[in-house]
């Protein structure tokens, strides 16, 4: 089967909808990206915020952890990634919401606005279309309008990368525009490495869908930094690759997850554990996941780590990401699917539908 992903026919056969290409157009969407973000303009009172919420589901959201990923502790307030019909309690007057959906017609987000208006909350829209910029165009809110005709999932930066910018000029982040376009040049790189002509042997997206394929992976990054690629790495392995994932972080899994790790004895051998590392992670975080790598390799049979490699942090969230994404595209043509179609997704909301 493995043969497969050195077919570049059989491989375009299976992708009928191009999501090999959309993937291979990363470094175009960062470039419009930084174009979006430096056109967004904001009132002045805004720099007042004292908290940040992204509501957001799935792809959308996923925008919103990667911008508290990379930012860290550079953020100069708290930013809280919301998923959700409801806003959290504290959201008020000096809260900047910003209302994150792809489609612009996610049910959960336009809920959340509903009761994010009603609060009085600094409200900034983010989208390609729908309801919500129905909504931002009727109640005059800021709209960043973002290109149209991605699968949500594939428009990471779009999500994250306009926003970057916006909180950069309200003062709440330092600008990081200088360091997204530098890293521009690394991600084409790493799509030369990962992209479908860099033949099995030498790519490493490539060999990991093989060691996937027919396994449950289970992905672990560090609390606050990789966790939230090992997040990325769940949600695509299941939309892409067709094929279900689990995710934890260190060092929470320490504390009641490792136990797990014992029953049933012979289905764990069908379980992959996945540790993701930087060199920048806590010192006892890394001596954690190295103990639990060997605690869960000799439970599983074995167990894979990748490293993040470069010197710019930014570069490093990049390569984890671009190696994650064409594996769950590469699995998914192990699992003889087309990696686009996402129809249990589109099944559940036809249901919702004719219950409301």
């Amino acid at each position: 089967m493995s043969e497969m992903l050195n077919n570049l026919i059989g491989m375009r056969e299976l992708d009928e909808h191009g999501m090999l290409n959309v993937v291979g157009r990363f470094d175009i969407q960062l470039e419009e990206a930084v174009h979006i973000g430096q056109s967004i303009n904001l009132p002045d009172e805004w720099r007042s915020v004292s908290n940040i919420v992204i509501c957001g589901l799935g792809g959308s959201a996923i925008g919103g952890d990667f911008i508290r990923c990379y930012l860290g502790r550079s953020l100069r307030v708290p930013l809280f990634v919301n998923r959700g019909y409801s806003v959290p309690g504290f959201l008020g007057a000096n809260t900047l919401a910003v209302m994150s959906s792809y489609s612009g017609n996610t049910e959960e987000t336009l809920s959340a606005l509903k009761e994010a208006t009603a609060a009085g909350a600094k409200v900034l829209c983010i989208s390609s279309n729908g309801q919500l910029q129905r909504e931002a165009e009727e109640h005059g809110f800021p709209l960043i309008t973002i290109p149209g005709g991605y699968p949500p999932r594939t428009a990471i930066g779009y999500s994250a990368v306009p926003v970057l910018a916006a909180l950069s000029k309200l003062g709440l982040a330092p600008n990081q525009t200088e360091e997204v376009k530098k890293s521009i040049s690394w991600v084409r790189r790493k799509i030369q490495l990962y992209g479908p002509a860099c033949p099995l042997a030498e790519n490493a997206a490539k060999t990991l869908a093989r060691q996937l394929h027919r396994r449950i992976p289970v992905i672990y990054g560090s609390q606050d930094r990789l966790d939230i690629l090992a997040t990325r790495w769940r949600g695509q392995f299941a939309e892409n690759g067709k094929q279900l994932a689990y995710s934890a972080s260190l060092p929470e899994m320490n504390h009641n997850e490792i136990v797990g790790w014992k029953h049933p004895g012979a289905m764990l051998r069908q379980i992959l554990p996945i540790f993701l590392r930087d060199r920048e992670d806590h010192p006892r975080i890394q001596i954690r996941a190295e103990i639990t790598r060997d605690i869960l390799s000799e439970k599983a049979g074995s167990a894979l780590e990748f490293w993040t490699d470069s010197d710019s942090w930014l570069e490093r969230l990049w390569t984890l990401l671009l190696l994650g994404d064409y594996a769950s595209v590469y699995l998914s043509f192990l699992n003889q699917e087309d990696p686009t179609p996402v129809e249990a997704i589109e099944g559940l909301k036809n249901r919702l539908k004719e219950s409301s």
